[in-house]
């Protein structure tokens, strides 16, 4: 993947640049399906003239398709950075959901570049072959296999625990992401085939903080 990033009226600090190299990093990881060659990262990022404020823009170019980070503006470059990236990773996750439906109908798979399906096919192999190894019990497997979902996972929390009327803060949504992780592994032989992994873990998330409440009222009771 190629990576352009400029700035202006400011240059990265140590710490933002470990945020950004962090994020690249992850975001290659999730791309190495696709050549290196026609993956593109555009970053632009500029401080107000007269007060602290970061904006900017960043764009991932794929083969035919271009995604857009929103989230621009931030009192820090790392707060823009974290949300500009998180951003593009739930963006990639929904493109991604988008070629699985279009390659498993035949017409629709024809109107894909070969680039794109070539992408695919890969990613699907190294699926089916961390799925396996997964169901086996190798723990190490999944992670691999749901490492890809977890921004997807962590948004699916955090609107769960506001439709419940619970804090959302980072401590309660790491612990359910970590209770949601768990839970997805030991059950991970009752996942409906046509499921992809990050709507099993989703639905698993939210249904785990669903019983949550009568969990701790059942212990409550034998008290």
């Amino acid at each position: 993947m190629e990576v352009h990033v400029t700035t202006r009226r400011f240059e990265l600090g140590e710490h933002a640049r470990e945020v950004l190299d962090r994020s690249v990093a992850r975001l290659q990881r999730r791309l190495r399906h696709f050549r290196p060659d026609l993956v593109h990262l555009q970053v632009k990022l500029e401080r107000a003239a007269r007060k602290e404020e970061y904006t900017g823009s960043a764009r991932l170019y794929l083969p035919g398709r271009v995604l857009y980070a929103r989230r621009n503006r931030s009192a820090t470059p790392e707060g823009w950075l974290r949300a500009a990236f998180d951003d593009l990773e739930q963006q990639l996750s929904r493109y991604k959901a988008q070629l699985r439906r279009e390659h498993a109908h035949e017409r629709r798979r024809a109107s894909l570049s070969p680039e794109v399906v070539e992408a695919y096919e890969r990613s699907l192999m190294e699926e089916r072959e961390l799925l396996d190894r997964a169901l086996a019990g190798d723990r190490e497997a999944f992670e691999r296999l749901a490492d890809e979902d977890l921004p997807v996972l962590r948004r699916a929390v955090e609107r769960e625990l506001l439709r419940l009327g619970r804090p959302v803060t980072p401590e309660a949504v790491q612990q359910a992401v970590a209770e949601a992780m768990s839970a997805a592994f030991r059950n991970l032989s009752r996942k409906p085939a046509r499921w992809s992994v990050g709507g099993w873990l989703a639905w698993v998330a939210k249904r785990t903080l669903r019983m949550e409440p009568v969990a701790a009222a059942t212990r409550g009771g034998r008290q």
